[in-house]
């Protein structure tokens, strides 16, 4: 009896210890402490990669319009910045797919803002819901687990890589094709080879969440809430 006792003292600690651990990732505006200049860094050069990955998705795959690549490159890691840095990761996504996806392969303004709504939209839903849902259900708010974790797992196959993904494959190539850049007909395509191709390189992401994440947490470089 005094062995269990003690046996199950010790798994409510550590249950406690992570579940303490993952409260700290909060949808508090402002979380602990400043925004250092490393960090300010950091989301200059986050934005950066994403635009070079979104151009070089749109330009090297591209599917029925400009603007739409089938292996869209940027997708893991904006997801991965996301999850560490809150409203800078989700800007991430906005700017790289406006300028990468959009200005750099020919769309004019208008339609790239429009049309970089379908990766800004599917970057907040997720963050909302990994750090205001997940984070209190037993499930990494930082993505770590996924690999090791079927419940992480289901959340990531099936809010990642299906609902958010969809909604921006829908969006994305309807916007475009309102604006007359991609042909009504080819709408179903676009938007299948759209989600198709992001739900494949999507694939990355679990080990980049799972290798690099616990060096960034580490040197206290993850946001606990959305701006800091």
């Amino acid at each position: 009896m005094v062995q269990n006792s003690d046996k199950m003292q010790t798994e409510s600690k550590q249950n406690s210890g992570k579940s303490g651990n993952y409260s700290r990732y909060t949808l508090k505006w402002k979380g602990s402490g400043k925004v250092s200049t490393t960090q300010y860094a950091l989301y200059a050069i986050q934005m950066a990669v994403v635009i070079l990955l979104s151009y070089l998705g749109a330009l090297y795959t591209p599917v029925v319009g400009p603007g739409i690549g089938f292996l869209y490159w940027a997708y893991p890691f904006f997801v991965v910045f996301t999850l560490w840095w809150g409203i800078w990761g989700i800007l991430g996504a906005w700017v790289g797919s406006v300028v990468g996806a959009g200005l750099l392969t020919g769309l004019p303004p208008i339609a790239a803002l429009g049309f970089s709504i379908g990766d800004f939209i599917p970057a907040l839903l997720i963050f909302l819901v990994y750090r205001g849902y997940l984070s209190h259900h037993g499930v990494d708010p930082l993505g770590r687990d996924i690999l090791k974790n079927a419940k992480s797992a289901f959340w990531f196959v099936f809010w990642v890589m299906g609902v958010t993904n969809i909604l921006g494959g829908l969006w994305g190539v309807w916007v475009l094709v309102q604006l007359g850049f991609v042909p009504a007909n080819a709408y179903w395509l676009g938007a299948s080879l759209w989600i198709i191709g992001d739900a494949v390189v999507l694939v990355i992401a679990p080990f980049l969440a799972a290798t690099i994440t616990p060096i960034v947490e580490r040197y206290g470089l993850v946001n606990t809430g959305w701006v800091t």
